[in-house]
């Protein structure tokens, strides 16, 4: 545990951990996308994505530090940090499960986001950030949303 980590600390945590993910993701995420997802996905889909990304998860987090308050953490949790973390988790783990293959990012996803994610919503909770109600109803529209977000980006489905 890391320990004395306030909750507007601990967000940026979340921009190194996206970026080592996409690491991870980079040399061989398009080619199984093709394979198992959308032959139309293309590394320039990637790219434009996790480029994104990058950018979303800085932008999050700069905005998480200097507003933390209840609506700014629901609209964090909700469209960022839940899809981007918890649900990436799922898919990644999900896709592996399914196609009996090494989902790359499975590794970061599980090792990384895991923790991290449960390490933020602790914090949102203990400093008054996220009621369980309200962790609840982002976990909702969080998975809608990244099951959008992957239906498009990946399977080229919506």
């Amino acid at each position: 545990m890391i320990p004395s980590l306030s909750f507007a600390q601990a967000v940026w945590l979340f921009c190194p951990a996206f970026a080592l993910h996409v690491l991870e993701e980079w040399p061989r995420f398009t080619g199984w996308a093709r394979s198992h997802a959308s032959p139309q996905f293309t590394q320039r889909d990637y790219k434009v994505t996790h480029t994104a990304g990058v950018a979303a998860s800085l932008l999050a987090a700069l905005i998480v530090w200097h507003f933390p308050n209840r609506p700014v953490i629901f609209i964090f949790f909700a469209f960022v940090f839940a899809p981007s973390v918890l649900f990436n988790t799922i898919f990644h783990v999900g896709a592996s499960v399914l196609t009996r293959s090494y989902c790359p990012g499975m590794i970061t996803a599980v090792v990384v986001y895991l923790p991290l994610f449960a390490l933020i919503t602790d914090l949102a909770h203990k400093e008054g950030l996220l009621g369980i109600g309200s962790l609840v109803v982002t976990l909702v529209i969080a998975g809608i949303f990244h099951t959008w977000e992957v239906g498009h980006n990946v399977f080229k489905a919506w």
